[in-house]
């Protein structure tokens, strides 16, 4: 069975994959697995090609902020609804109805959603030990980050900030909108992380900068700029596969966006490179609860290409990896090998230079679900008040485009035109890498058009959702 998963091959790969096959034996599945990963900057590009030319696949991920949208629209993918009744119930039990609702396609169950909270944990990891060396007090507000950035990277020039550039939802203005809840500012359906084109507050209407820049947008876009003028930003930040966890231990970036709430890498492990180094989590998450709106849409989903010569053998691979007992080797790997149990669902990471999320085959991106989700035993209690928030709908206030999808159909052409020219233009200027008084207008001058269309089609449809 194919598998196409995004990032690289584990260090501990084979010993997993052969430990998951002879489970897999056992249970009664003479199943064997073929894993392709593609590394994070290269999923969008290889993926389409893939997909576009017939390249068999069996599994794979997708996302609605990747092209899980597109891909549909494209007729990719299976609707696996008669495939979840007939061979996956442990599948459809380990997530809520609310999630399986909100997560259809045009009425349809074109993936499995992957999570095990509401919405995604996020924060900025900073060095606390530098933090500390220069006598500054906890981070606590955006002020109080940027005092730590500026005097972190005048103390030590080759520490930086990374954001990132092949994922637009790692922006630095993209990450600093998701906890902004004095603006509500939203992607939408059409444009995957771009907030071009948004939505704010819960209007049920589609906003597009090129029209009326909204000001709390533009403030963090000079305020990259100037981040990225004064070297805080790292120069290489359009260019530079390697951001986050990996430049974090190379002692190069001393603060980095992670879809997590606390720390990627616990003491005793970054201490093996950077003696005395220890990272915290910097977190603007807003806690009361109804302020923050969400559409229960998940990040994640895996998916079975139409192409897929093994449909109920896919989705009987699912199902088996969603029951207990299977879910922690496939997400973490082997038991006493490559973690061990701590306690009541928490565990420790035994594979180096792995997080929470690492050790197995395909971690987050194929089974993950918060029934099984062990907590790993380095969160601290800051973190868990964080976590325990989000796991919990009613503390969100519903979206009223909750279940929308947007068909791109009439302006698929229009969408693959703005595509290409964002593509100059939005992590550069969102990131602070380009002049955004010069290369602003002539973004727009090159989108505004094609954006419009996108904008008006999204508008009907949305107006025609909610008239149901």
């Amino acid at each position: 069975m194919k598998l196409v998963l995004p990032g690289t091959e584990p260090a501990n790969y084979k010993s997993v994959k052969e430990a998951v096959e002879k489970k897999l034996l056992e249970d009664g599945q003479n199943t064997k697995l073929d894993i392709t990963y593609i590394d994070w900057p290269d999923l969008d590009q290889k993926t389409k090609i893939m997909l576009a030319a017939g390249e068999n696949a069996d599994l794979m991920y997708d996302a609605p902020w990747l092209h899980m949208n597109q891909m549909i629209n494209s007729d990719f993918y299976t609707d696996i609804s008669d495939l979840l009744e007939q061979y996956g119930p442990n599948v459809v039990k380990a997530r809520s109805q609310q999630i399986w609702d909100a997560n259809t396609f045009n009425g349809k169950t074109m993936g499995v959603p992957l999570s095990i909270f509401t919405i995604q944990g996020h924060s900025v990891n900073i060095r606390k030990d530098v933090r500390e060396a220069l006598n500054l007090p906890l981070v606590q507000s955006y002020e109080d980050l940027e005092n730590y950035l500026y005097k972190a990277h005048e103390k030590y020039p080759n520490l930086t900030l990374g954001p990132g550039a092949s994922d637009l939802s790692y922006t630095w203005v993209n990450w600093q909108l998701r906890d902004d809840t004095s603006l509500n500012i939203r992607p939408t359906q059409a444009l995957n992380s771009s907030v071009v084109l948004y939505y704010k507050g819960n209007d049920g209407k589609a906003y597009n900068l090129f029209d009326e820049m909204e000001p709390g947008v533009w403030s963090k876009i000079e305020d990259a700029r100037k981040l990225y003028t004064d070297k805080v930003i790292a120069q290489d930040v359009l260019t530079s596969k390697n951001i986050g966890r990996d430049t974090i231990v190379k002692n190069i970036t001393m603060a980095a966006p992670q879809n997590v709430f606390g720390p990627i890498i616990n003491k005793e492990e970054l201490g093996k490179t950077i003696p005395g180094g220890e990272l915290e989590a910097v977190r603007f998450f807003d806690l009361t609860p109804g302020k923050n709106i969400s559409n229960f849409m998940v990040d994640n989903f895996v998916v079975i290409p139409k192409v897929s010569k093994n449909k109920e053998r896919a989705m009987m691979f699912l199902d088996w990896a969603n029951q207990e007992g299977n879910y922690m080797l496939v997400e973490h790997g082997v038991k006493g090998k490559d973690w061990e149990e701590t306690g009541e669902k928490r565990f420790k990471q035994l594979v180096p230079n792995q997080d929470q999320n690492g050790g197995g085959l395909g971690s987050f991106s194929l089974v993950w679900n918060p029934v099984m989700e062990y907590t790993i035993d380095t969160t601290d209690e800051e973190t868990m008040k964080y976590e325990s928030f989000i796991r919990d709908a009613n503390n969100f206030t519903a979206d009223i485009l909750t279940g929308f999808t947007f068909d791109a159909t009439k302006v698929k052409n229009e969408i693959a035109q703005f595509s290409s020219i964002q593509g100059k233009y939005y992590a550069g200027i969102f990131n602070g890498a380009i002049d955004p008084d010069k290369y602003w207008e002539t973004f727009k001058s090159e989108g505004a058009a094609p954006l419009k269309k996108i904008q008006t089609e999204l508008q009907a449809q949305i107006d025609a959702f909610l008239k149901k």
